[in-house]
């Protein structure tokens, strides 16, 4: 199939979910398989099943109709959002390399939210998300590489390289902790 008509059948998944798109009789056989695969790898989607109590999918259907999308779109939205909010978790499975290395993707990203931080207008809500992001992202970092130094058993140099890490994210912290202080009573003036 070709990228126009792929990009065509796709732009609307939430229509497609709903049989809005794909289920008249204009559009019945227009669709092969192969075309059908195409435009769910195309929207990173997969087809399951799942047995559901008929009560949930009732009040699913209702929720989906007050939000003015459809079930199916709902329950893969609920679905993502519980992911993403317990994506921490599924740390806990990683091997020590593993840990080190989301652990230093995620150390690189906090130094660039550092960063950005004071370009942002104080008390903005872009501030605000841009802190807390900075906040959660350094401490999940700090925890990665303390499960990675943990797990290291017969590897010195990833030892070495969280320990190292662990003492970069104490500096940071300090730092922070340094310039609120002087930020709240004044920079310490030095003994001459």
């Amino acid at each position: 199939m070709d990228k126009k008509k792929l990009d065509e059948l796709s732009a609307d998944h939430e229509r497609w979910d709903n049989r809005e798109l794909g289920a008249s009789a204009e559009h019945i056989g227009v669709v092969s398989d192969d075309e059908e695969k195409s435009i769910d790898d195309g929207l990173g989607l997969q087809l399951i099943s799942i047995r559901l109590n008929k009560t949930l999918i009732e009040q699913l259907k209702g929720l989906a109709k007050l939000e003015g999308l459809g079930y199916q779109p709902l329950i893969r939205h609920v679905l993502t959002k519980y992911a993403k909010d317990n994506e921490h978790k599924l740390d806990m499975l990683l091997s020590a390399t593993d840990a080190a290395e989301r652990a230093d993707k995620l150390f690189a990203q906090a130094v660039r939210l550092r960063d950005e931080i004071p370009k942002l207008a104080p008390l903005s809500n872009e501030r605000i998300f841009a802190e807390t992001d900075y906040s959660k992202t350094l401490s999940q970092a700090q925890k990665l590489f303390a499960q990675a130094l943990e797990a290291a058993c017969n590897d010195p140099v990833l030892k070495q390289h969280s320990k190292l890490r662990m003492g970069q994210i104490r500096d940071l912290c300090q730092q922070e902790i340094q310039a609120e202080h002087d930020k709240k009573y004044g920079k310490k003036k030095q003994a001459v």
